[in-house]
């Protein structure tokens, strides 16, 4: 059976068959022609979804008043959850990259800080060294023309110092760098946060997902990520109010743990500021869902309605 294209009246037929109620038709065909159906309908109907009415008619069908307008509400939350934690995980970027770039300038030098006996080396990780190596150069090959400061310090010296050099490597990059770095100055990096190195490395390798996911516009609120919150830290987790031992273990891998690793990572003022523009953005859909589905959606989250 071939896909066929849909036209806007004909996707608004099959909305329709869902039973999806729709409080302004004409609206609705301009959400649909700006937005994209796949993107709109697909990823952001599942919170309102009658599962039991479902399985008995072998067919997706919506809970009774569900309107397309709260789809629209999910949606459009989850456009500004993707910008929040753009913002908040660039900041959290910045910050890795420019602790890195002292301790390794610190104890390396500006020259030949790259040589491979000063990161720690084994035959299980020395593809990734080599793999590091070969990025750094295409980024510098890629983008040096565009930074004047830059070009002319690597043609006047043959080399680029590693505070110059974090600004051309992608946040995967860094966290690769990272991850090969000799265990005491991952410690280093480390307790500028006051965690340890294992649980930067998961919680780096976590926000590097989530902004990818936010950087290329796909579904973020409800992410089920396959790495998963470090379990030796599972007490801070439990006690920034996202799970319960008890009634409700958590996830680990959703929203509410990036939110906790926000809250580990950023500093005071900026995590602050995080927490109020979440709350906003939460408030807004909240205003467009009943009751119900609007609990549906913290859960989807993984987050509690109190969890300030």
């Amino acid at each position: 059976m071939q896909i066929e294209y849909k036209n806007i009246d004909e996707q608004i037929k099959i909305i329709k068959s869902k039973d999806i109620l729709i409080k302004d038709e004409q609206s609705a065909k301009n959400i649909l022609l700006r937005e994209n159906y796949y993107n709109l309908i697909t990823g952001y109907k599942d919170i309102f979804i009658d599962i039991k009415n479902s399985k008995k008619l072998g067919t997706e069908k919506c809970s009774s008043e569900t309107y397309f307008e709260e789809i629209y509400a999910v949606y459009k939350f989850d456009r500004e959850l993707r910008n929040i934690m753009l913002n908040y995980i660039s900041i959290i970027e910045v910050n890795v990259k420019s602790y890195i770039a002292n301790i390794f300038s610190e104890n390396y030098g500006v020259y030949d800080y790259l040589k491979k006996e000063n990161f720690n080396i084994t035959n299980n990780n020395l593809e990734n060294y080599k793999e590091l190596m070969k990025r750094i150069d295409e980024n510098l090959d890629r983008n040096i023309d565009n930074y004047d400061d830059i070009k002319e310090c690597k043609e006047k010296y043959n080399t680029v110092p590693l505070w110059m050099l974090t600004t051309l490597l992608t946040f995967g990059n860094i966290i690769k760098f990272y991850s090969l770095m000799k265990t005491n100055e991952k410690e280093e990096v480390a307790n500028l946060f006051y965690i340890n190195h294992k649980e930067m490395l998961i919680y780096l390798k976590m926000l590097n997902v989530v902004r990818n996911i936010a950087a290329h516009s796909n579904l973020l609120f409800n992410i089920r990520l396959s790495i998963k919150y470090p379990k030796q830290d599972s007490s801070f987790y439990y006690k920034f109010g996202l799970g319960d031992r008890v009634t409700y273990k958590g996830r680990g891998n959703d929203i509410s743990a990036i939110n906790a690793i926000l809250k580990k990572l950023l500093d005071k003022d900026n995590y602050n500021k995080f927490v109020k523009e979440m709350k906003l953005a939460v408030a807004d859909v909240k205003k467009e869902l009943d009751e119900e589905s609007f609990q549906n959606f913290l859960d989807e989250m993984g987050i509690k309605e109190n969890i300030e």
